[in-house]
């Protein structure tokens, strides 16, 4: 009887929740990291040409879309994407407005703190989203040419101190985590040190309040350094 009463508990809060689609629909021509694979598909079967069903042949990056670095992408030996737990991404959604920032601005660790300061602190387990505005950018070819350049990111004090409040994972709305420009890909480095995943080119951020609950599942490549995942946001329909 307690197991029922905790589905239905769970049921009732899916029912009574706006959900927010934070995943770009995978297509082509879409934005893309300039030296990875683009996506593309191509039709093998259709009832247009007398089959009996339709499919397609997709090709695409491990980091086409929406999608998660796993700690494998920049550190040797570390788990890959079919290494995380399940549970990877799920937990409290924190957005942090950072849309104030200028092309190629850093979020510093006083930004992050300033956002406690007003909001409550970052606990462990948070999924924190930087929402820098960058998806009014997005655009398939051939439009979108300024989402693919001067995007702001996280200061590397910024990723370390969220390293350090041991979060579940630390995402955005631009193409990197580290700002347009940062060769050395600081943030990159210090989270997934810390088998901490990344999330990128996240949509929708403008539609979730500070805090929701976030669950987003990736692909299950073998040995993989990322892949597309398909994340949501459960708001409450009476927030404020």
């Amino acid at each position: 009887m307690r197991d029922a009463s905790h589905i239905e508990m769970l049921e009732d809060i899916v029912a009574n929740a706006e959900i927010v689609d934070l995943s770009y629909t995978l297509e082509n021509c879409m934005p893309a990291w300039p030296t990875q694979a683009r996506y593309g598909t191509v039709v093998y079967e259709s009832y247009d040409w007398g089959d009996a069903a339709l499919h397609s042949q997709i090709t695409l990056s491990e980091h086409t879309g929406t999608h998660i670095d796993a700690p494998k992408h920049f550190v040797p030996g570390a788990a890959s994407v079919d290494e995380l737990p399940i549970s990877a991404v799920m937990g409290r959604g924190v957005v942090i407005d950072a849309t104030r920032m200028p092309p190629m601005g850093l979020l510093s660790l006083g930004d992050l703190r300033d956002f406690e300061a007003r909001n409550g602190d970052i606990r462990k387990g948070d999924i924190v989203m930087l929402r820098f505005g960058w998806d009014e950018k997005y655009g398939i070819k051939p439009e979108g040419a300024d989402y693919l350049k001067d995007w702001p990111g996280l200061a590397e004090e910024g990723a370390r101190y969220l390293a350090g409040k041991q979060v579940a994972a630390v995402g955005c709305d631009t193409l990197a985590l580290d700002a347009f420009g940062l060769g050395a890909n600081p943030c990159h480095h210090i989270l997934l040190s810390k088998g901490i995943p990344i999330l990128e080119n996240i949509f929708n951020l403008s539609k979730l309040p500070v805090f929701s609950y976030v669950i987003g599942l990736p692909n299950k490549f073998k040995g993989g350094s990322g892949s597309p995942i398909r994340m949501v946001a459960f708001v409450r329909r009476d927030r404020a």
